[in-house]
């Protein structure tokens, strides 16, 4: 797939601890959407990433309610709570997409 230069770190809470797990070679596509409500304009900052079905590997795939950001954990570093996950910017996962039939076969993941 064209633009597949990233690496970005799903987190996943199970509920007594995190779990990150790498992807390497997905693309990331930030953008700002806009919208008019009665109180104004409101943006919402959006991210969508295409992971290869060859950047899987055996790993989980990602689901709602996890979250996601830009880059690797640094080695040697955990993610222990919502402050952590602040620290890196993290996105949540708003919906996920199984893409993997077909000739561009990836999964696609929408966070906010």
């Amino acid at each position: 797939m064209l633009g597949c230069t990233e690496t970005v770190t799903v987190v996943h809470c199970d509920g007594t601890g995190y779990t990150a797990t790498v992807f390497e070679g997905v693309s990331w596509f930030d953008r700002t959407q806009v919208r008019t409500e009665d109180r104004g304009l409101v943006f919402a900052n959006a991210v969508k990433v295409r992971i290869p079905a060859a950047s899987l590997g055996g790993a989980a795939l990602p689901a709602v309610g996890d979250h996601l950001f830009r880059g690797a954990l640094p080695a040697g570093e955990t993610i222990g709570g919502p402050a952590d996950l602040a620290r890196y910017g993290a996105r949540r996962i708003m919906a996920v997409g199984d893409n993997r039939r077909g000739a561009l076969a990836h999964v696609a993941v929408i966070g906010q």
